[in-house]
């Protein structure tokens, strides 16, 4: 099959896109009773998020709760707290009409809530909370807050949480079976055709075990593309993390060791992105998420 290295969708944002599965993944999460029939959602489309790293996130309100999920698939990032700070203020500026905030009368916005749904291959606890206040320089007398609930939903955790969503559960299984069989045949399938190979075995095998079987059968193709691009992005992202700092060292002693340390990651993760044969849209896409840097500037670099 043809392989689009750019699809812009996710297969957890496709699983989670309509009120039911949403309902039944925070109730899981949350462990609360809401109903389909009684609950208000409204899903918010994320759009020039700070901290996105794939189309892979969810930002709904429901009745009287703003919730922004993520899934995470790599590291978790400690500034996510920051992240999730300066997101979360543009959210409230797009909802809210901002001549009520100069009224007397007490405006009412929707509660916030913060979840990352771990599903990296590092170890990480099963629970885990992460606060904006670790960033402060001095901690005394803290005026502001912020509270990201991180959870880790690595099918071999047996976090008791995913089970209580049959989507997640599922989710998790397929994700666990496509890096199960990724270590499996690394060594006897060439390399540019391991990863599709093992995606199309998994989501063989979930059909045989009703995992997520109505869905793979309906959205295979797309659950390959889907998969491919997350895949190779991780992939090219770990790369160029482990051998940038290196290549940085020998740029910086030419121009200013923490310039070129700069530089050097920047150029590496450039040419790992072209290595995994992303196109330059989906490059520059990437890199204005990590550097503070325009488009023009950044094609300077292509």
């Amino acid at each position: 099959m043809n392989i689009n290295k750019n699809y812009k969708d996710s297969l957890f944002t496709r699983l989670f896109s309509n009120k039911k599965e949403i309902i039944s993944l925070y109730n899981a999460i949350k462990n609360t009773n809401y109903s389909i029939d009684d609950t208000d959602i409204n899903i918010i489309t994320l759009e020039d998020v700070l901290f996105m790293d794939r189309n892979n996130d969810l930002c709904f309100t429901i009745n009287d709760k703003l919730v922004v999920l993520i899934e995470h698939q790599s590291s978790i990032n400690q500034n996510m707290p920051l992240r999730f700070l300066l997101y979360i203020a543009r959210e409230y500026e797009k909802i809210l009409d901002n001549k009520n905030i100069y009224k007397t009368k007490l405006v009412s916005i929707p509660k916030p809530e913060f979840i990352v749904l771990y599903n990296g291959e590092a170890k990480y606890p099963k629970f885990n909370k992460l606060y904006l206040s670790d960033a402060f320089c001095n901690k005394d007398n803290l005026s502001l807050e912020l509270v990201v609930d991180v959870i880790n939903i690595n099918y071999d955790e047996h976090n008791h949480i995913i089970e209580k969503s049959i989507t997640l559960n599922d989710y998790s299984y397929f994700i666990y079976l496509v890096r199960k069989y990724i270590k499996d045949y690394k060594n006897s399938i060439p390399k540019n055709m391991l990863l599709e190979h093992c995606i199309k075995i998994a989501i063989k095998e979930c059909i045989e075990k009703n995992v997520l079987k109505n869905f793979l059968k309906q959205n295979g193709s797309e659950v390959i593309n889907m998969l491919y691009t997350e895949f190779n992005l991780e992939d090219a992202k770990l790369i160029w993390k482990q051998e940038a700092f290196e290549e940085g060292i020998k740029e910086g002693i030419k121009e200013g060791i923490k310039e070129g340390i700069k530089e050097g990651m920047l150029l590496k993760q450039i040419e790992m992105l072209k290595r995994f044969n992303f196109d330059e849209v989906k490059i520059i896409e990437e890199i204005k998420k990590d550097y503070n840097l325009t488009e023009e500037e950044i094609r300077k670099y292509l």
